[in-house]
């Protein structure tokens, strides 16, 4: 056999074992996410895609949180006014040009329900563009936050956006 074909062999076999490892891990987060949204109804539930997150000045560590199947940060937060901070960041792809976007770290005020979920990124177009693409099946718009950032001499403007998603 020739060094090709051994390591197409072993390469395959490698996709093979590791494929059902990975379909059970994203079927236990989804689970995982079901049940901490079961457990934490009586709050409301943000689902932040962002790092180094912070809930009314303190760390995660006081607020229960869990991953989501798409990496997002899952908080519970009493209902009321709380200020969300965090590093945002998005990718789009243009053709074959790939835009990696990240925001400084940012800080707004958010207004949430009990018993309603929430979900807070960064997007490249704003909420109309997005609910006009999406035919209206978009979340309600609770805040939109248009920010210009300067890259490579190149103009993008991104928007902090976040969806009442029920």
């Amino acid at each position: 056999m020739s060094k090709t074909m051994i390591i197409s062999t072993v390469m395959t076999l490698l996709l093979t074992l590791s494929f059902p490892i990975m379909l059970f891990r994203l079927k236990k987060r989804v689970n995982s996410v079901k049940k901490f949204s079961a457990n934490n109804r009586n709050g409301a539930i943000l689902h932040l895609y962002g790092k180094q997150v912070k809930i009314d000045g303190s760390s995660l560590v006081n607020v229960p949180f869990t991953t989501g199947k798409d990496l997002e940060i899952i908080v519970t937060v009493t209902p009321g006014q709380h200020t969300i901070e965090g590093i945002f960041e998005s990718t789009e792809t243009v053709g074959t040009k790939t835009r990696n976007v990240r925001t400084e770290k940012l800080s707004f005020n958010l207004s949430v329900e009990a018993g309603h979920s929430y979900s807070a990124a960064l997007y490249f177009y704003s909420a109309e563009e997005r609910a006009d693409y999406y035919k209206g099946r978009t979340g309600k718009t609770i805040l939109e936050i248009p920010l210009t950032i300067m890259e490579d001499s190149d103009y993008i403007k991104v928007y902090i956006i976040v969806y009442r998603e029920d």
